[in-house]
């Protein structure tokens, strides 16, 4: 179970995204702060344009495949590994991070290749 202090940050991370409505430098260190190695790697793969939405599901290319996110849920090693086996405390891998964020923006590539969303 993740920490109460995570949460709190977590928390506060997701209602600031939602006021701003953008990636500032401000919301990405709160990124980084809260979630670490894992924010940086959400945010390299979004301003990369990694996050793709083909339909109603959502894909995040990683650094050597492509991993299909349901709603907070990742086929990646790290997030069978280490998330769900709460052997870290955070409550979502890097992939579901960038997903999740994207959402929120309403920013991602449709189909495998185009012009981002506005």
């Amino acid at each position: 179970m993740v920490s109460e202090v995570f949460l709190r940050k977590r928390n506060e991370l997701f209602k600031k995204l939602k006021e701003v409505g953008l990636l500032t430098d401000e919301v990405r260190q709160t990124i980084v702060d809260t979630y670490g190695s894992r924010g940086r790697k959400a945010l390299e793969v979004i301003d990369r344009g990694g996050v793709v939405k083909r339909g109603r599901r959502w894909f995040v290319r990683g650094k050597g495949d492509e991993y299909e996110v349901v709603r907070t849920y990742c086929t990646c090693r790290d997030y069978v590994l280490n998330v769900v086996t709460e052997k870290v405390d955070v409550d979502m891998c890097y992939h579901v991070l960038a997903k999740v964020i994207c959402e929120m923006l309403d920013a991602y590539y449709m189909g495998g290749e185009g012009a981002p969303s506005d």
